[in-house]
């Protein structure tokens, strides 16, 4: 038996209507019954159907018919007891609320009438308030219950449009890792349909943005167009293409509905003319890295990372372009060893300065100079050349030197191996290690660039402050230099570069807003309001308040005030 909140709620807050809901009353005494009858029937506010039977057959007979809500049930009924027949109701109406009432107060029969789930055990002798407290209880838990039921089912229609969201969930789960957990990821991807199934073959194609950043909006636009192009032109070929936003990246995963018929293919023309169609519609240079060939859904972590191996090394993050997972490096190698040695030795002196330029914060330097050491490790032939190995580990050393003096590991992508800047016989070729610096490098520029704006914005902020602060004080820029701590030429340089005006123009756009406010909301005299916002020479401010707002200001004064 269940004594729950539903009670003192209705107590609270009235009883509820439950207009539709049904009650079936079950009493050997006709007299019992029918009064019982009749009562609920001049409850309009209940709004209840309700019926009586006598006996436990004909109780069985207008259950069936009449699929009541709630059985006000005698307990000690001739015949089959009252007990026994709430059993079998039960067995045709699961749901249904039993309520035990009977004139004996004897604690057997309330055990058990707990025995058999019941709603609620009433003596007889209680009164007929609490006998309507308990079925209008029962039926606030039937409807609550509905409720929870209505619920339930409007999440399961619901569950239908988070599908996509779940399956870009699956889809970077498998990116992030190049060995995934199989058993892990099984059961997710067997519940998004056909489209995980592990016999499919899965061809991936990379997609990066190698002009300036893109917009959300943009990139899903970019995105979803060239879904729909590769669904149009490669049918009526037995495809499905999924696609994601992963990081800068955007990922096409071609899946064969039928490893029978082949795996999946994209000419490169098409790619070519997808190129030409964002180029001319949105402004978007995308460059592309097609795997080179299909593989199974726990691969395309591992895929990932050799597609992006080799988007850095034809520097496709920088210039539009096609490529395929594994070419070679377009500049022809190396003739002889003796070339080799020659132009890593020109080289390596030089390597100290990729430290210098990061330290300066000349990012464009940087990247210049990397591509030059990752242009000459990719001519490589020889295996492992002593002087190449040298200017390898010297770049790794400049950059993880680096990486310690400004502790921004925690900036780099997930997929960088660290380990990888002292231990370069870890990867296959010179092609996939100028690949790898390539990437850590231009990660790092990425770093480097956030964290110098995220400084620059603390700076700003402090700066502002202090203006708007000592809007009556000298804010020429000597004296903001001494007091916030920085060179004036450098805090006047950065401040144009970061806010996009001079430091000069803001503090008079502080001070004249300043004046505004005092002329509108005090009766302070020109002059005072001249000094207090930092004016000594009234003349000098009155005109200096024109040129801004077009009037003077007490002509402002007076229009305003």
């Amino acid at each position: 038996m269940r004594r729950d909140y539903y009670t003192a709620r209705r107590k609270r807050g009235g009883m509820m209507n439950h207009s539709g809901q049904k009650l079936l009353i079950v009493d050997d005494e006709p007299t019992i019954a029918d009064g019982l009858r009749m009562m609920f029937r001049e409850r309009k506010e209940l709004g209840l159907a309700v019926e009586a039977a006598y006996s436990s057959k004909d109780a069985l007979l207008l259950f069936t018919a009449f699929r009541p809500d709630v059985v006000l049930l005698d307990i000690h009924i001739p015949g089959i007891s009252g007990l026994e027949l709430a059993g079998r109701m039960r067995e045709i109406h699961p749901a249904v609320k039993i309520i035990f009432l009977t004139g004996y107060d004897y604690f057997e029969y309330a055990y058990k009438a707990i025995k058999q789930d019941a709603y609620d055990y009433i003596l007889k002798t209680e009164g007929d308030d609490k006998v309507i407290a308990a079925v209008a209880a029962a039926l606030d838990r039937i409807a609550y219950e509905q409720g929870l039921e209505n619920q339930y089912v409007e999440a399961q229609a619901r569950l239908a449009t988070m599908l996509p969201v779940f399956r870009d969930h699956l889809l970077s789960a498998l990116l992030a890792e190049s060995s995934p957990d199989a058993d892990a990821m099984s059961l997710t991807m067997n519940e998004l349909g056909d489209s995980f199934m592990p016999d499919h073959p899965v061809l991936v194609l990379l997609g990066r943005n190698c002009s300036e950043q893109m917009s959300f909006t943009r990139k899903g636009l970019v995105q979803l167009t060239v879904e729909q192009i590769l669904k149009a032109q490669l049918q009526p070929s037995p495809l499905q293409i999924l696609s994601t936003s992963h990081r800068e990246d955007i990922l096409w995963f071609l899946v064969g509905r039928d490893s029978e018929l082949g795996p999946p293919t994209v000419p490169m023309p098409l790619l070519e003319d997808i190129q030409g169609i964002l180029a001319e519609r949105t402004g978007c240079k995308l460059s592309f890295v097609l795997a080179k060939e299909a593989g199974s859904w726990m691969e395309i972590g591992r895929v990932y990372r050799s597609l992006q191996r080799t988007l850095a090394l034809f520097d496709l993050c920088s210039q539009e372009g096609i490529a395929t997972e594994g070419d070679r490096y377009p500049g022809e190698s190396f003739t002889s060893e003796d070339e080799e040695c020659a132009v890593v030795l020109r080289l390596l002196p030089r390597v100290e300065l990729l430290r210098t330029h990061l330290q300066s914060g000349n990012l464009e330097s940087f990247r210049n100079l990397l591509d030059e050491v990752c242009r000459v490790l990719s001519r490589i032939r020889n295996a492992y050349p002593l002087h190449t190995m040298e200017l390898y580990l010297a770049a790794g050393k400049t950059l993880l030197g680096h990486l310690n003096e400004t502790r921004l590991y925690s900036a780099l992508p997930e997929d960088i191996d660290l380990t990888l800047l002292y231990t370069p016989t870890q990867m296959q070729s010179w092609v996939e290690r100028a690949a790898y610096l390539n990437k850590l490098g231009r990660a790092l520029c990425e770093a480097a660039d956030t964290e110098r704006r995220a400084n620059a914005e603390t700076t700003i902020s402090r700066i502002k402050e202090y203006i708007n602060q000592h809007l009556a004080a000298d804010l020429s820029l000597n004296a903001l230099g001494r007091a916030t701590g920085f060179n004036p030429s450098y805090l006047s340089r950065m401040f144009k570069r970061e806010v996009g005006i001079g430091v000069h123009d803001y503090i008079t756009r502080c001070r004249i807003d300043l004046a505004r406010s005092l002329l509108t909301h005090t009766k302070m005299k020109i002059y005072e309001i001249s000094q207090k916002c930092g004016y000594d020479n009234t003349n000098y401010f009155i005109r200096n308040f024109k040129i801004l707002e077009g009037l003077t200001p007490q002509e402002y004064r007076n229009r305003h005030a």
